[in-house]
C-alpha cells in the first residue's frame, strides 16, 4: 500500500519550500534572484498572512483531491482497474452512440503520455529533495545511484519491491512526518486558522494577476500523485469470486479501492496536513530557514552539533527511503497503464511479465522499466536540483487530471445513464479547478515545462502511429484474405479429397498421402498445426486466415489436423466467463476453430489453452505434435510514395520491429514449437497490399503418389 502514496507522501519535501521561494521572488519582482536572499534565514521575507495563505492553499488542494478521487473517481473502476484507459474501456462498452468519441480517444492517449512524463519526473524530484542537505553535486550522485538500485529489482514485482519498502511508508514515514510537525503546531496553534479559505483568497489576490498563476503552479506539487493513486488501485484488487466479510458480500472490484480509501482518510491525509502545518508553524515562529527548506528545518535539534548531524542524517535516510516508494508508485502505475494500452490497441506489444499469483494487476514490463530509468537519469543530470525540477513538474499532472475528469463525465452520462444536468453539476466545478491548475502550470513551459510536454508528445506520436499502422495492415489483410481469398469450405473440400485416397502400405516402406492438383502437390503431414488468426472463424463461409494461405502456398503441405486459434480481447479487465472462456467450433475433417476470450489485464496462454482443451476432450491432438504457426509482417515501401507518407510508414516500421513478436506476447517462448511466416506488405501510392508469389492450386482429380519417408 505504501507504493500508492509514495508520490504524494514525499510532496512535503519540496511543496512549501517552493511556495515560499516563489512568494519571496514575486515580492522582490525578480524571479530567479530570490535564492541569494534565502541563503541566510530571515523573518522579514514572508509575512504571517502569506505563510497562512500558502498553507490554506495546500489544505484546500488536498481536500479537492480527496473529493475528486476518493469520493468520485474511484467509483469509476473497470473491474478493479483505474486510470484513463479503464475509463475508456468502460466507455467503449456503452450501448448508446457516444458524441465526440474520436476526440476523447485522442485525449486518452494524450493523458497516458502525460502520465508517463510524470513518471519520469517523480523519482528524480523526490530523491533530489531527500538528498538536498548533501549539496547539489553529492545529491545528484546519490540520486543516480538510488535510481539504479530502484529500477534494477523491478522484475521481482510490486509485491516484492513494495514488501521491502511499502511497510516503511505506512509505519514509519507518515508517522515520522506527523511527529516532526507536532511540536511546531503546539507552539503555534494559529496555523489552524488556515482552514479558513479566505486566507488562501487574500494570499492569491495580494499578487498581480501573473503572480496568482505562479503560486497555483507550485501549489499543485502538493497533489501530485492523486492520478497515480487512481491508476494503481488494480494492483491491490483481488480477482475471482465475491468475498464475504462480516456477512456482507464484497465485489472483487472493491477490494482494491477500499484499502486505498481507508488508508488515505485515516493515516495519509492527517499526517500530510500535520507536517504542512508544522512547516507553517516554523515560518510563523522563526521565519524563512536557509534555502527556504522548511521540511528539514523541522528536524529535531539538541544543541550539540555532532548529535544534530546524526539526527539530520537519520532524517535524510528516512526521506530517501520514502523517495524510493514515491518513485515506485509511478513505476507501478506506468506498468498498469501500458498493459491496458497494449490490450486496447493503443500501444505496441511489449513483453509483459506477471509477478503475482494473487493480484493479477501486478506486472513487470522490461522495456518500459529501462526506458523510464534512462529518462530519470537524463533529467537528473539536466536539472540537478528539486527546485529546478519543480518548474518542469505540474503540466503533466494537471493535464492528466483534466482529461480524467472529462472521461469520467462521458462514462457517467453514456455508460451509467446520468442525466446531462447531473453530470454538469458534478464535473463542472472539478474540471474548472483542473483547468485553473493546468493554465497556471503552462507558465512553466519555458522554464522546464517543455520537457514533460516533449516526452508526452513523443509517446502520443508513437501510440497514434501504431494505431494507424495496425489499421492499414488490417485493411491489407482483409483485402488479401477475404476479398481475394478462399473460404473454409474450400479447405474442408481439400481435406475430403485427401481422405478419399486409399493407402497401400508396403511391408517395409511407409507411404504418405499426396494430393496432386494441377501443377501443385499437396502433401499431408502427420502434424497438428495451430494457426493464430486475427479474427474468429465460426462457420464454413469464413475465409482462410492469411497465415494459413501463405503456408499452403509456400510449402504445399496440408496438416493432418488444423486448429484456427483467435484471441478475443474484451474491454473489461478480466473476462468473467467461468468454464466458457473457449469457444470450440468443429468445422469438419479435423479442422477446428477456437476462440479464446480474455480481459485486457489477462495474459493469453496458447499452450495452456491447448492443453486444457485436449484434457477436456474438445480437441483430439497430442501435445508432442503441435506446431504453432504465426505470421510476421515485412513492411515494404514503394518509391512513388510522398515523403510525409514514407516518413510515417518508416516510423511505424521501426516501432513494429521494436515491439514484441505476437507469439512471444502470447506466451510462446523458445521451448514452444513455433514456426513463423514472413508476410510481405507493400505500401504504395495506390494503397496497401499483401504480395505473395502466384502459386495458386489448380484442382484436379486426386492421384496417389508414394513418397518415401
Amino acid at each position: 500500500m505504501g507504493t500508492v502514496y509514495g508520490d504524494i507522501g514525499t510532496s512535503v519535501l519540496y511543496t512549501l519550500m517552493e511556495i515560499t521561494r516563489e512568494t519571496v521572488a514575486l515580492k522582490q519582482h525578480a524571479h530567479g534572484q530570490h535564492l541569494a536572499a534565502l541563503l541566510e534565514p530571515g523573518g522579514d521575507l514572508i509575512t504571517r498572512g502569506e505563510a497562512l495563505g500558502g498553507f490554506s492553499l495546500v489544505f484546500w488542494a488536498l481536500i479537492f483531491l480527496t473529493i475528486k478521487y476518493d469520493l468520485i473517481m474511484m467509483r469509476a473502476d473497470n473491474r478493479g482497474e483505474g486510470g484513463t484507459f479503464a475509463l475508456w474501456a468502460l466507455l467503449k462498452g456503452a450501448s448508446a452512440k457516444v458524441f465526440g468519441i474520436t476526440i476523447l480517444g485522442y485525449l486518452v492517449v494524450a493523458a497516458a503520455g502525460l502520465l508517463a512524463a510524470d513518471g519520469v519526473i517523480t523519482p528524480p524530484i523526490s530523491m533530489l529533495g531527500a538528498y538536498e542537505p548533501l549539496g547539489e553535486h553529492w545529491a545528484v550522485a546519490a540520486t543516480l545511484v538510488s535510481l539504479f538500485v530502484l529500477f534494477k529489482p523491478q522484475w521481482r514485482g510490486t509485491s516484492q519491491v513494495g514488501g521491502l519498502f511499502g511497510w516503511f511508508m505506512m509505519l514509519v514515514w507518515f508517522p515520522w512526518i506527523a511527529l516532526k510537525g507536532l511540536p511546531w503546531i503546539f507552539r503555534n496553534p494559529e496555523v489552524f486558522l488556515a482552514v479558513n479559505p479566505m486566507y488562501a483568497v487574500r494570499f492569491l489576490t495580494s499578487f498581480p494577476q501573473i503572480g496568482l498563476f505562479v503560486i497555483l503552479g507550485v501549489v499543485v506539487l502538493a497533489i501530485t500523485g492523486g492520478e497515480a493513486k487512481y491508476a494503481d488501485i488494480g494492483h491491490f484488487a483481488r480477482r475471482g469470486e465475491t468475498e464475504v466479510h462480516d456477512g456482507q458480500s464484497i465485489n472483487p472490484a472493491d477490494s482494491g479501492r477500499r484499502p486505498v480509501m481507508f488508508s488515505w482518510f485515516y493515516l495519509v491525509l492527517p499526517c500530510l496536513l500535520l507536517n504542512y502545518a508544522g512547516q507553517v508553524g516554523y515560518l510563523l515562529e522563526r521565519g524563512v530557514p536557509p534555502r527556504a527548506n522548511t521540511f528539514y528545518a523541522l528536524t529535531p535539534r539538541t544543541g550539540d552539533p555532532s548529535v544534530d548531524r546524526i539526527i539530520l542524517a537519520v532524517d535524510m535516510v528516512i526521506s530517501a527511503i520514502a523517495a524510493f516508494i514515491a518513485a515506485q508508485a509511478l513505476i507501478t502505475g506506468m506498468f498498469s497503464i501500458v498493459k491496458q494500452a497494449i490490450a486496447l490497441g493503443f500501444c505496441p506489444r511489449f513483453e509483459v511479465k506477471f509477478t503475482s499469483r494473487e493480484a493479477e494487476g501486478q506486472v513487470y514490463i522490461p522495456a518500459i522499466n529501462w526506458a523510464m530509468f534512462l529518462g530519470c537519469v537524463t533529467i537528473t543530470l539536466v536539472f540537478r536540483t528539486s527546485g529546478n525540477l519543480a518548474a518542469a513538474y505540474g503540466i503533466a499532472v494537471t493535464g492528466t487530471m483534466g482529461i480524467t475528469t472529462l472521461a469520467f463525465g462521458y462514462v457517467a452520462h453514456y455508460r451509467w445513464g446520468w442525466q446531462l444536468w447531473k453530470v454538469l453539476i458534478v464535473c463542472t466545478p472539478i474540471i474548472a479547478v483542473d483547468l485553473l491548475f493546468f493554465v497556471s502550470n503552462l507558465l512553466k513551459f519555458m522554464h522546464g515545462g517543455y520537457y514533460p510536454v516533449a516526452i508526452a508528445a513523443a509517446l502520443v506520436s508513437i501510440m497514434l502511429t501504431w494505431q494507424w499502422g495496425r489499421g492499414e495492415l488490417a485493411k491489407a489483410f482483409y483485402a488479401f484474405g477475404v476479398e481475394g481469398g478462399k473460404k473454409i469450405s474450400w479447405l474442408v473440400a481439400l481435406r475430403e479429397k485427401v481422405d478419399e485416397i486409399q493407402l497401400s502400405i508396403d511391408e517395409n516402406l511407409p507411404l504418405a498421402r499426396t494430393l496432386v492438383q494441377g501443377r501443385r502437390r499437396l502433401v499431408e503431414t502427420d502434424r497438428a498445426f495451430v494457426f493464430l488468426c486475427s479474427r474468429p472463424i465460426r462457420d464454413l463461409d469464413e475465409y482462410v486466415p492469411v497465415s494459413m494461405r501463405v503456408f499452403l502456398k509456400k510449402f504445399g503441405v496440408l496438416p493432418s489436423h488444423v486448429t484456427l486459434f483467435h484471441v478475443k480481447q474484451l474491454s473489461v479487465a478480466e473476462a468473467d466467463l467461468g468454464n466458457s472462456r473457449f469457444e470450440v467450433i468443429d468445422l469438419g475433417r479435423h479442422i477446428v476453430s477456437v476462440v479464446g476470450t480474455y480481459g485486457y489485464m489477462e495474459q493469453p496462454d496458447i499452450r495452456g489453452a491447448l492443453r486444457e482443451l485436449q484434457a477436456n476432450g474438445e480437441i483430439d491432438i497430442s501435445s508432442d505434435r503441435w506446431i504453432i504457426e504465426t505470421g510476421e509482417e515485412d513492411i515494404i515501401t514503394n518509391d512513388d510514395l510522398p515523403f510525409h507518407r514514407w516518413l510515417r510508414i518508416t516510423f511505424f516500421r521501426g516501432i513494429l520491429r521494436l515491439s514484441t513478436p505476437a507469439h512471444k506476447f502470447l506466451g510462446l517462448g523458445y521451448d514452444a514449437a513455433v514456426s513463423k511466416e514472413i508476410i510481405p506488405v507493400v505500401f504504395s501510392r495506390d494503397g496497401v497490399k499483401v504480395t505473395l508469389p502466384e502459386l495458386e492450386i489448380i484442382e484436379t482429380e486426386p492421384v496417389l503418389r508414394p513418397v518415401q519417408v
